[in-house]
């Protein structure tokens, strides 16, 4: 979901970040970079952005030698064209995010780290250290399901008792 403090975006809207799942999730923030480097070179509008990152990616392309990275810049070349409303939006949410106050910006980067850092966590058990606090906490319900759930639960107790 869109952070608040984004400009011109509106809460029923899709996230413009899905745009990046034409790529594996572990190149997002390699070609989410490329976006950030074209706004922060003075490109300012969401067309200009998205030529510029198109270039970027065309000229790497053709330097590139390895067959996987060959592969993920086609892939990108591939998604800027083929789903430009999707790219475009992108461009517009990092042009957006670039204007923000450094204050803004980062808290929009905890924001998503804390919720990858959630996604991560669940499935997996709580850890020995998760339930000692629980239990320091004075927390004496049922067992948490998993890691995230730990996690959740002793920041709403924390947060209960005033800490921080």
């Amino acid at each position: 979901m869109p952070h608040p403090e984004m400009e011109n975006q509106t809460p029923s809207a899709p996230d413009p970040r899905a745009w990046l799942d034409h790529v594996p999730a572990q190149r997002r923030s390699a070609l989410a970079n490329l976006f950030h480097y074209a706004v922060r070179n003075g490109t300012d509008n969401p067309l200009a952005v998205c030529s510029a990152v198109w270039q970027e990616v065309h000229r790497r392309l053709q330097m590139a030698r390895d067959p996987e990275t060959r592969a993920w810049l086609a892939r990108v070349l591939e998604g800027i064209q083929g789903d430009q409303p999707g790219a475009l939006a992108y461009a517009k949410s990092v042009i957006d995010y670039e204007v923000l106050p450094y204050e803004a910006r980062h808290r929009i980067k905890i924001e998503r780290s804390i919720n990858y850092l959630k996604q991560a966590m669940a499935g997996k058990p709580a850890t020995a250290a998760q339930l000692s606090f629980l239990r320091a906490l004075g927390y004496g319900g049922e067992l948490p399901a998993d890691r995230a759930a730990a996690s959740s639960l002793i920041d709403a107790l924390r947060q209960e008792r005033g800490q921080r």
